[in-house]
């Protein structure tokens, strides 16, 4: 039988385990900060609104080529009704002895009643209108621009995110690095107190070794430091709350390798795949309905048109037996033909046509600097490939003769200088090590840009 005291101390283990593991900072996996930051991110964010804003303005070109239908309603009270003035012929249709000899050459007539009413019904259509046509294709030229201004942005947040990411993960390596420095120099201390203690060793080279390890703490206190920086800024990046904690697995050197088999053999380069360059292709295309907006100036347009109304008049509101109403109905087609407009337009024609002559110029300049930047990555890559191999084989040179200058000072062969020296240059080695990892991964993250892949990353 488990007695009560074990049990309430099994249950209180058990609490323990789990208020740990409740606090345990959660380690996201760069495909998890990929998705977080597409989602998250303040720019992605505001692209889609750029993306919705297009898709409206399409419907509003496309709402301009449906029917246009308004109604109108009015009510006038004429204070002062209308007078009208005409010559006096109701004197002159009197026989000659009843006629008023001072009369008045005119005579005034009130005009109207004194309430109006109408309502009105009105309808325009486009039947004929090549330049309103051309705008829709125009609206949706711009859709597919915003559409991949969005996937633009998605694409740099992608890159910016892995680039930082990849940035704490080398940190926390060259920090790992620092510390295993930093334990090394410490066990090289105790063991010199222990052999000043016993009068092997002098003062002096106890304080040496001292000065040498306050140095590499605050070395890896300033890494530490960068460290949270680089989180701070990644957790930026991905719209994550800045002040909670994220953990990021350690830098898994085998990955690089995975990394290069990947690159081996890539397939022809092909200028399609990049966004940037969809994007000018649609500027150029836009450039063509541009210049084609303006040749359809010459053209005509037709539209039809369409009045309904009904009109009430009266000399008392809504009632009495001067109430007098009537419809009225207009339909009508409209043709407006441009004749000349003093050569304005056959300019506006050339000027837009220029502007798709430089489009073009654009489109070919790009394809060569995308190519361009392919080669340059890849270049880049290769070499940062060979940098890593002589830094780590200089890494693993450093600390063997490290470990040769302490068995060396411990047989009284070698001097303290020695020992310090080649614990300096291992600190050295180290951090080139880790220097070279960074822009190995920077290296790799802008060959998957140029090759227009950096999407790969988030599978």
């Amino acid at each position: 039988m488990i007695s009560s005291n074990s049990r309430l101390a099994m249950l209180v283990l058990g609490l323990l385990l789990l208020s740990v593991t409740g606090h345990a900072q959660e380690s996201y996996t760069l495909q998890q900060c990929l998705g977080y930051a597409v989602e998250h991110n303040s720019n992605v964010k505001k692209s889609a609104l750029d993306r919705e804003k297009a898709e409206r303005a399409r419907q509003e070109v496309l709402g301009a080529l449906l029917p246009q239908i308004s109604g109108s309603a009015g009510l006038n009270d004429n204070l002062k009704k209308a007078k009208f003035i005409m010559p006096n012929f109701m004197n002159n249709f009197l026989p000659e002895k009843m006629r008023d000899p001072n009369a008045s050459e005119y005579m005034t007539i009130e005009m109207g009643t004194k309430y109006g009413a109408n309502a009105g019904l009105a309808l325009n259509q486009q039947l004929l209108n090549m330049s309103l046509f051309n705008t829709l294709d125009i609206a949706k030229v711009s859709k597919q621009m915003a559409e991949l201004g969005a996937l633009s942005t998605e694409e740099d947040v992608i890159a910016q995110t892995a680039t930082l990411y990849y940035g704490v993960q080398v940190t926390q390596y060259a920090a790992s690095q620092m510390l295993r420095s930093v334990e090394l120099v410490e066990q090289m201390l105790r063991m010199m107190e222990v052999n000043y203690a016993s009068g092997l060793v002098k003062k002096v080279d106890v304080d040496r070794l001292r000065v040498n390890l306050t140095n590499l703490r605050t070395q890896q206190s300033a890494i530490e430091s960068g460290l949270e920086v680089q989180k701070n800024l990644l957790k930026l990046q991905m719209g994550f709350e800045v002040t909670e904690p994220i953990a990021v697995p350690a830098l898994d050197l085998s990955l690089m390798a995975q990394q290069e088999i990947a690159t081996v053999g890539s397939p022809t380069f092909d200028p399609i795949r990049h966004i940037a360059y969809r994007q000018l292709q649609q500027r150029e295309r836009m450039a063509e309905l541009q210049e084609r907006a303006k040749k359809y100036e010459y053209l005509p347009t037709l539209s039809l048109s369409l009045n309904l109304q009904y009109n009430h008049m009266s000399d008392q509101l809504f009632g009495g037996a001067t109430n007098y109403g009537y419809p009225t109905a207009m339909v009508g087609v409209s043709l407006r033909m441009p004749i000349f407009s003093g050569g304005s337009r056959l300019a506006k024609v050339r000027e837009s046509h220029l502007d798709l002559l430089k489009a073009q110029e654009d489109l070919h300049a790009l394809d060569q600097s995308l190519r361009m930047a392919n080669l340059n990555a890849s270049l880049k890559l290769r070499d940062t490939r060979r940098t890593i191999a002589l830094q780590r084989d200089n890494q693993a040179l450093a600390e063997q003769v490290l470990d040769l200058a302490q068995k060396n000072y411990s047989l009284g062969v070698a001097s303290l200088s020695d020992v310090l020296n080649a614990s300096q240059s291992l600190v050295q080695a180290q951090m080139s090590y880790a220097s070279a990892l960074g822009d190995y991964m920077k290296a790799f993250i802008d060959l998957k840009k140029s090759r227009g892949e950096i999407r790969d990353l988030m599978e």
